[in-house]
């Protein structure tokens, strides 16, 4: 396909919106070298790269007593490759609409050999799954799902997360056209190619919007979208000195966003979603209240927008609905957010009069709000959930059971960072590229078990793909992805991301013991803590990014101490004496509490082996502090330090292989860990 490039984009804080890009051509042909140079204010996605997003992508298709015959043609228009999610609140009973959609998809799925879900909005099972993980703000007071189109799409997104989809897109079922639903699904795909930020929404402008008045007319905009653009352009206006109209698509039905924004945001009830989506991410990362999560403002949300060719073609439903429950949701989000300012809240307030959708003397409504689903554990919701899945599945029983229902052992590869995987000397893990592309083609579970910090660890996960658990500090801590395992474990605490095991104490008991010892002593013990980040860079020979994260400690801290031999060992005396632990490089000593390494593998092996039939562990390491984890192990390996020599670790059965660093990595991986 080829798509527009645009200059136009808007910032606020982290979040950068994008404006409309036009699609140029649906099929821009095999790529070629030819004797045309690509235009400047076009781009090119080529159809393998939309492939390979759409499967891991799913379409989740909410229904409410549809035209059978038009859900049928949606179904149809969505690519093969994406996930097909149907949430019904049709009716059941005697005349029973939702029955009539299993057959349809039923039908459809033995036809063209795909596989999908459909499950009823007001399924009990479902209910008491999401009850069971407190998330009961979905619920009516029946202990039910709630009516309403944002509550269907929340269970998409909780099944996609599920199924461990990447993306997640929503297409509406009352669309006669279905080649604008496969154009909808491309739109969705190349947003997420273009996106620079693992945080991404992808909103579909549709060209046209027919209606018919005695004959068809292709309307360009549809009403509510007009108005309700309109003034969250005039609030992201007041943000800066010059006026906007970069949104077009604050109704936009049709979107899509990568798992890591859609767990994050917080929804409105009923059809005021989509606006609610937008409030939502400049609520959080638009830089205008306090910012809670500097994880995803320091990778930015990108929010993109495009336009469709082909039209968008549905049922009119008339001037009431439009209005009452589509306009009236849309313009209250706005006016009732904490980031509303007074003129845009006074424009609203006068619009909403003027529609009729209030009386003068009343107060403009606030919408029931929907707290972010990465707040589900995903694994007590899936536990809960088994049982059911073979009804959701089309066909029965062939889709989630397989992902959650572990049949085949598991290989787990646990391995050092500095001087293993990356070169002791350049810290480059180019060496050991193959190798870990092959273990991760192969579903080879791959944890770092590293000094680093997880500030550091992050760094090195994001840019490898590497998505296990990982283990900090020496043992200090072992971070879990929260939806990782199928089984429910203990843990100590929750962070938006991880269940973390904690094994050390806490960094600041840490700096309070060794600063009774300075004091007992007359010491000469500094930390990173008591450095600036120039100070540890020029300590460290770090670059200032580095040194940063190296700062950011959690269970141990780093420490020069001065002064002559006797006194230093003196000082390492009292500190073993405080309950304790070393090691060093030479120049600096990392303390905690004790080396945790060992008791971290054997936790997460037993982890592993209660969700998978049986696990074989690898370890790799390169000198003494990987011990306790290569001893942990059923297969030790040692690659060579720079010296291109092995250092004197006894461990049982361990095996050395040539190569300093990553080669050696590199090597290990190809001769043993994937046997």
């Amino acid at each position: 396909m080829r798509i527009e490039n645009t200059r136009s984009i808007e910032h606020l804080g982290s979040v950068k919106i994008h404006g409309v890009r036009r699609i140029l051509e649906l099929d821009s042909g095999a790529r070629a070298v030819t004797h045309l140079e690509e235009h400047l204010d076009t781009q090119t996605i080529g159809q393998d790269s939309i492939e390979t997003i759409e499967q891991r992508m799913a379409i989740v298709l909410s229904i409410k007593n549809e035209d059978l015959k038009a859900f049928e043609g949606v179904l149809t228009g969505v690519p093969h490759n994406c996930l097909i999610i149907v949430i019904s609140n049709s009716r059941t009973g005697e005349i029973d609409a939702y029955r009539s959609e299993q057959d349809i998809l039923s039908r459809f799925c033995s036809s063209t050999k795909r596989q999908a879900l459909i499950v009823h909005q007001k399924d009990p099972v479902l209910a008491q799954a999401l009850k069971h993980v407190n998330y009961t703000e979905i619920l009516d007071d029946k202990g039910l799902v709630r009516n309403g189109k944002s509550e269907g799409m929340l269970i998409g997104i909780l099944l996609a997360k599920l199924h461990e989809k990447d993306y997640v897109g929503f297409i509406d079922t009352d669309n006669y056209i279905p080649g604008a639903v496969w154009e909808y699904v491309k739109h969705f795909a190349i947003g997420f190619i273009l996106a620079k930020s693992p945080y991404a929404m992808v909103r579909v402008l549709w060209r046209y919007k027919p209606k018919f008045f005695g004959e068809l007319y292709f309307k360009k905009w549809g009403r509510v979208s007009e108005i309700t653009n309109k003034f969250i352009n005039h609030f992201i206006s007041t943000q800066g000195k010059f006026e906007s109209e970069i949104i077009k698509t604050a109704n936009a039905g049709e979107h899509a966003m990568s798992m890591k924004l859609a767990e994050r945001l917080t929804y409105a009830s009923g059809y005021g979603i989509e606006t609610q989506e937008l409030i939502s991410i400049l609520e959080q990362f638009g830089g205008i209240l306090p910012v809670k999560k500097k994880t995803v403002t320091d990778r930015g949300i990108d929010i993109f927008q495009t336009e469709t060719i082909n039209p968008h073609l549905h049922e009119e439903r008339g001037e009431e609905h439009l209005m009452q429950e589509m306009l009236l949701p849309s313009l209250s989000i706005i006016y009732n957010s904490p980031i509303c300012e007074s003129s845009t809240k006074q424009r609203i307030f006068d619009q909403l009069v003027e529609q009729k959708c209030l009386k003068p003397d009343e107060e403009v409504p606030v919408v029931r709000l929907i707290p972010p689903p990465q707040q589900v554990d995903m694994h007590r919701f899936a536990q809960h959930l088994e049982p059911q899945l073979p009804i959701y599945s089309v066909p029965k029983g062939e889709i989630l059971q397989r992902k959650l229902v572990a049949t085949e052992g598991k290989k787990v590869v646990f391995t050092d960072l500095e001087g293993t995987l990356l070169h002791p000397l350049t810290r480059s893990y180019t060496q050991a590229l193959d190798a870990l592309r092959l273990l991760q083609s192969k579903g080879i579970a791959i944890i770092f078990c590293s000094a680093k910090t997880r500030s550091e660890q992050q760094v090195y996960r994001e840019e490898l793909d590497v998505k296990g658990p990982f283990i900090v500090e020496n043992g200090g801590a072992i971070f879990i992805p929260k939806d990782y395992f199928r089984f429910p474990f203990t843990y100590d605490k929750a962070t938006d991301d991880y269940f973390v095991i904690e094994l050390g104490i806490p960094y600041q008991e840490i700096r309070q013991r060794l600063k009774r010892i300075n004091e007992e002593i007359n010491g000469h013990i500094v930390g990173f803590g008591d450095m600036s980040v120039e100070d540890v860079a020029r300590e460290t020979a770090l670059n200032l990014k580095s040194a940063e994260l190296v700062k950011q400690r959690e269970y141990s801290e780093i420490i020069r101490i001065t002064g002559d031999k006797k006194s230093i060992g003196i000082t390492l005396n009292s500190i073993k004496n405080s309950g304790l632990s070393y090691t060093s490089n030479g120049k600096f000593y990392e303390i905690l509490e004790r080396d945790g390494k060992s008791k971290a593998v054997q936790i997460l092996t037993a982890l592993f082996k209660l969700n998978y039939s049986e696990s074989t562990t690898v370890g790799i390491g390169d000198d003494e502090s990987d011990l306790p984890m290569l001893a942990a192990v059923d297969l030790p390996i040692l690659v060579q330090g720079q010296s291109r020599r092995w250092k004197k670790v006894k461990v049982k059965n361990i095996l050395r292989v040539k190569g300093v660093g990553p080669e050696g990595w590199n090597n290990a991986i190809k001769e043993f860990a994937t046997k």
